[in-house]
């Protein structure tokens, strides 16, 4: 095991800059996963900590010892990629133990570190099968298997489920989480999806435009976004975002006007805030109450939040869940409503709902967030 660090770090092809002063610290034996948008950087920084990719400027730290200048196979660290990559011709042995025999490692060490990498994975049985014979998850714990023969300090993933079907993800996700409190070693996860690193993740940094946007467990992001785009970007379906204004900052919060005139108040922070700003309210879909009377009135404050009718434009029935999406022309925005169960609704449908006040986020114009002033069950701000 061994921590990461990385201070300042930046790199940059040319006078394209990918990733700009980063600075982060993973702790010894944490999981921490990498999520953001295509192209934000997030494998350039995997690979800077693997020294596939050298850093322009900035000191890049493993188990308190810089390693700027240390190539890939003196940092102890191993790497899973995207794509398997097995010889097709080997059987799973040869596979996993090809790098070791390469470098003439003793053959009793060879066997010992197989052994302990193929039971920890559950591949004794399969041992003297070729690749070919196996299905994508078994692949992939082979590719894992040739990693940890190595006996990494820092395992590094590459977004190592995107070519299995939706099952076989989930499967190995678990697998993945199984192993890591197994070893209890660090983790270094790149992934686009969001949910993976949500579920299996310790902390999670969040990557914007070659910078880090924000790091924190799972649900600190998912309920104290520091911004608009992390709120946008943690939770699936993503947050509702309505245009609004502030109209009042009192002893309970910041007062704000929907399009339609209605008001809510906020349980926010007024630091940085005036009457008249510009500003929007954000609300996760699972958070819009679907439980109101279908006779309150439209617009009608109750229970602490605002009812609203919208009509029913598009509805995706999951079984567990329906997702409703209504076009709420009366605050001039499209809302996504998640329902967890089968909803008895249907296209065209004028559909009532409210905005729990308690439930909803306020961004600023610039997109920062005003720091809730109530705290979620569990969850530390």
């Amino acid at each position: 095991m061994a921590s990461v660090v990385l201070k300042k770090v930046t790199k940059a092809f040319g006078n394209v800059v990918i990733q700009k002063d980063i600075d982060l610290e993973i702790i010894d034996g944490e999981f921490i996963a990498f999520v953001g948008p295509s192209g934000c950087g997030k494998t350039t920084l995997l690979r800077m900590i693997a020294g596939l990719e050298d850093v322009t400027s900035g000191d890049l730290y493993i188990d308190n010892k810089r390693v700027n200048d240390v190539p890939p196979s003196e940092r102890s660290i191993s790497m899973v990629f995207q794509s398997y990559a097995l010889y097709p011709h080997l059987n799973l042995k040869d596979n996993m133990t090809f790098g070791l025999r390469l470098k003439k490692t003793d053959p009793k060490e060879i066997q010992e570190r197989l052994d302990y990498a193929s039971s920890i994975l559950q591949l004794g049985s399969q041992l003297e099968k070729k690749p070919k014979e196996l299905s994508g998850g078994q692949q992939q714990r082979v590719a894992i298997g040739r990693t940890l023969v190595n006996r990494p300090k820092v395992l590094l993933f590459d977004e190592p489920l995107s070519n299995l079907d939706a099952s076989l993800r989930v499967q190995m996700r678990i697998e993945i989480t199984k192993l890591h409190k197994r070893l209890n070693s660090t983790m270094v996860y790149v992934t686009h999806d969001q949910v993976e690193a949500m579920t299996m993740a310790d902390r999670i940094v969040v990557l914007e435009g070659g910078r880090i946007a924000q790091v924190g467990t799972p649900l600190e992001l998912y309920h104290y976004p520091i911004n608009r785009f992390v709120a946008g970007f943690i939770g699936s379906p993503k947050m509702n975002f309505i245009n609004a204004k502030v109209v009042e900052l009192t002893t309970h919060g910041v007062k704000v006007l929907l399009p339609n005139d209605s008001p809510l108040t906020l349980q926010v922070e007024q630091d940085g805030l005036s009457v008249g700003d510009a500003v929007s309210v954000g609300i996760r879909p699972e958070h819009i109450d679907t439980s109101v009377s279908q006779q309150c009135n439209n617009g009608e404050p109750e229970q602490g939040g605002l009812i609203l009718s919208s009509e029913i434009q598009v509805l995706e029935q999951l079984g567990h869940e329906t997702q409703i999406y209504v076009e709420a022309t009366c605050i001039e925005s499209d809302l996504i409503i998640r329902y967890f169960d089968v909803a008895d609704v249907a296209l065209g449908q004028q559909f009532k709902f409210r905005l729990p006040e308690y439930r909803c986020h306020l961004f600023k114009k610039d997109g920062s967030a005003c720091q809730r002033t109530y705290q979620e069950i569990g969850v530390k701000k």
